[in-house]
């Protein structure tokens, strides 16, 4: 009996030191935020759009590849939103995300870092985008200089630096709290 007890209890231990030496932290970059090039009619809300990470579905010899689902959050770490990203397994295109004009952080999945953190700005009236995919280049006027984009450490942009955030470009995954 003793020795069965000590069995599972080697078993248990095992796998939950396997459970959390799997965990990752997600990378943080940011914070995105909106072109400011573009005028829009001012409006108390702003919009996001989120190009995570895509999922192969088969359908039939048909392969569709929706984004994936993100959250996101309040300066306080609060769940403001959680966004699916795709209506269906057909549809390609990621939501389009209204939210209160103020500063959040999107986790979203990166086909190359799994989960990441940015920091995001929404602006009244005014679209921001944020690019996690590898193989689409962000859809960005590019007259601005290079260092007003975000990127991740493989150099893919993210998207735009918020205005008065000399941070937002730094490379390198940053410790998430």
């Amino acid at each position: 009996m003793e020795d069965r007890f000590i069995a599972w209890l080697i078993v248990g231990m095992s796998l939950w030191m396997t459970a959390c030496a799997s965990v990752r932290r997600p990378l943080v970059v940011g914070p995105v935020g909106p072109e400011t090039s573009k005028h829009v009619e001012m409006t108390p809300t702003g919009y996001l759009k989120v190009y995570s990470a895509t999922e192969d579905h088969a359908d039939g010899d048909m392969h569709y590849f929706p984004h994936t689902s993100y959250s996101v959050y309040s300066g306080n770490d609060t769940i403001v939103k959680k966004v699916a990203n795709a209506i269906g397994i057909h549809d390609e295109d990621p939501a389009l995300a209204e939210l209160p004009a103020g500063t959040y952080t999107v986790l979203a999945k990166s086909e190359h870092y799994d989960l990441v953190k940015v920091k995001v700005v929404i602006e009244p009236g005014k679209l921001t985008t944020v690019n996690l995919e590898h193989h689409k280049p962000p859809q960005l006027d590019l007259p601005r200089s290079n260092h007003d984009l975000v990127r991740l450490p493989n150099g893919s942009i993210v998207g735009w630096r918020a205005e008065g955030s000399p941070q937002a470009n730094a490379l390198g995954p940053t410790p998430v709290k």
